[in-house]
């Protein structure tokens, strides 16, 4: 699924805010899992498959993936800010 699939799936389900603005991450459109009830809406990643992406896809050992994720996802961009979930 590419970027504008996803936003073509939210606009046609009606799940994104009036302003219709959402944060995207270039390359974990596979780990995207939804958005947020929330207003703003956010965008919704599964740790963990952004983990594995990162590890198969980019060649980065458990740690680097590990540290180099945290590094990103702990970037302020504001109210819409992708939420990052480690489901158990």
């Amino acid at each position: 699924m590419t970027k504008e699939d996803i936003f073509t799936l939210l606009d046609d389900n009606n799940l994104l805010s009036e302003n219709k603005h959402l944060i995207l991450v270039d390359g974990f459109e596979k780990a995207f899992l939804g958005v947020s009830a929330t207003i703003p809406s956010r965008a919704i990643y599964d740790y963990w498959v952004c983990m594995d992406l990162l590890v198969r896809r980019d060649g980065l050992d458990f740690d680097d993936a590990m540290d180099d994720l945290d590094e990103f996802i702990s970037q302020d961009l504001g109210e819409q800010t992708p939420i990052y979930i480690k489901p158990v």
